[in-house]
């Protein structure tokens, strides 16, 4: 069962760059569909509760760098369980980057990100 998630209200934040996902041999996997390589983000996804780490698995690689405020388009969440171990899975169609946003402020040597969107489960 997958369960896409509605991210309005939550701000995503790259946490760790992307990193291709590969399998128990070391050989990046492919999307099973387009054959496109898939990459694993790592992000922190906060909104008024609190904030908590997600991997999300995304087929070409989001050019996204650490600590950049991102959109995360159509999240899904797999629930699994092999063996005894469970857990779930993250995967979007992409993480992008959040354009910066001039604001009076930046005139005075500061600047602001635009409000991002994130996961509410």
């Amino acid at each position: 069962m997958q369960l896409e998630l509605k991210t309005e209200g939550v701000d995503f934040v790259v946490s760790r760059a992307p990193q291709p996902k590969n399998d128990n041999d070391g050989r990046q996997k492919a999307d099973r569909e387009t054959g496109e390589l898939l990459h694993t983000t790592e992000l922190v996804a906060m909104d008024d509760t609190g904030a908590e780490v997600i991997k999300v698995t995304t087929a070409g690689q989001p050019r996204v760098a650490k600590r950049q405020l991102v959109t995360v388009v159509k999240l899904v969440a797999t629930p699994w369980n092999i063996d005894g171990r469970g857990g779930v899975a993250f995967r979007a169609d992409a993480i992008t980057a959040v354009p910066v946003t001039a604001s009076p402020a930046a005139t005075a040597g500061s600047a602001r990100t635009g409000a991002g969107s994130g996961v509410a489960g």
